[in-house]
């Protein structure tokens, strides 16, 4: 099993934050895991996202170039990550700051 998730949202939202315990909460349930943090120069306020891998096995690499999850806090996380989802992937959306329906058919929206 290896999971892939992305967090996405604006600086200060707490993205980076609900990753890291994702992480944390993986590795004390036994699972191997990568935390890959990004964030740009002006933090809050600014675009924040976060790759976490989760996996039975040893992770070959961190980056998610299909991740099975991604969770959208804001519209240009949704419009960033939408079409990278795998097809049967899951993703999330602060239904609260985005309006913007999704253009795939293949994943489910909650």
């Amino acid at each position: 099993m290896l999971v892939k998730t992305i967090i996405s949202g604006f600086g200060g939202q707490g993205v980076l934050s609900m990753g890291l315990s994702l992480a944390q909460a993986a590795m004390l349930e036994g699972k191997h895991v990568t935390y890959l943090p990004s964030y740009g120069a002006e933090v809050r306020g600014g675009t924040a996202n976060c790759t976490v891998a989760i996996s039975d096995e040893e992770i070959a690499s961190p980056v998610a170039s299909a991740p099975e999850l991604v969770i959208a806090m804001n519209r240009p996380s949704l419009v960033r990550f939408q079409n990278q989802i795998a097809s049967g992937g899951v993703l999330f959306v602060n239904s609260s700051l985005v309006d913007a329906e999704t253009i795939r058919g293949d994943i489910e929206v909650v």
